[in-house]
């Protein structure tokens, strides 16, 4: 029998880059992903799978949760995530074998490169940007959370403040929301925003045909996601920039 030994902090970091971006039903030990971290961290695909429901305890944005069980060091990578993703990002980047510039911050301000580089940054904010949406559509179960359209060829996952305004909350997953390429586009230019009812509200300048367009096929309220709901904050500052723009 194996040796039983503790989980480190950049075992959990690669845990949680897993379950981030890994629907709560798919939390199991034939997930070939749970399969893949497994073999990389030299544990059964059980451990993995356990961890997993373990962090699921701890997201309190989920209706389902996972053991009560969590340790110390599950709350405290928990914690440091959601105060600066940059350490998460690094474990999704040694999963997805993708390229982490050598700029990628260590502390302060995260993501932005220590030195000068557009192609640096271009790199940091293309990894930060995928790891986001694979967040975002499980999240929403890889649906438009306001037409129901399960392509995800045809879905973006918006923020809601966007990237270049808001660095500390780029990677948060209640700064996203699931739309259709169409709806997306609209919502980035502010020509459509979501009331306290999550209904979609038009920018009154916008042409009859475009308008008939925005309104086809969409649901009366914007489908909330299994998890990370939209925080408020994020939502009342577009709808402060929509009135703006409207204005």
């Amino acid at each position: 029998m194996a040796e039983r030994r503790n989980w480190s902090d950049a075992e959990v970091r690669e845990a949680l880059a897993l379950y981030l971006r890994t629907a709560f039903g798919r939390i199991h030990t034939r997930n070939p992903d749970v399969i893949a971290l497994a073999a990389r961290l030299g544990r059964t695909p059980g451990a993995v799978a356990l961890k997993l429901s373990n962090l699921a305890a701890l997201d309190e944005s989920l209706a389902q949760k996972g053991m009560a069980n969590a340790s110390a060091t599950d709350r405290r990578v928990w914690s440091d995530y959601l105060h600066d993703p940059s350490a998460v990002l690094r474990a999704f980047v040694a999963q997805t074998g993708d390229t982490m510039s050598k700029g990628f911050a260590d502390g302060g301000a995260p993501y932005a490169p220590r030195e000068g580089g557009e192609r640096e940054a271009t790199s940091l904010q293309r990894i930060g940007q995928e790891f986001f949406r694979r967040m975002i559509l499980t999240s929403y179960g890889r649906r438009c959370a306001l037409t129901g359209l399960d392509d995800p060829r045809m879905l973006t996952a918006s923020h809601i403040v966007p990237w270049q305004e808001d660095a500390r909350h780029r990677l948060d997953p209640t700064n996203g929301l699931c739309l259709n390429a169409l709806h997306d586009r609209a919502f980035d230019r502010h020509l459509i925003t979501f009331d306290a009812d999550w209904r979609m509200v038009i920018r009154s300048d916008v042409p009859v045909v475009a308008r008939r367009q925005l309104l086809r096929g969409v649901d009366d309220r914007l489908r909330m996601p299994e998890r990370f709901r939209p925080a408020s904050e994020f939502m009342d500052r577009h709808r402060d920039r929509f009135a703006t723009r409207a204005a």
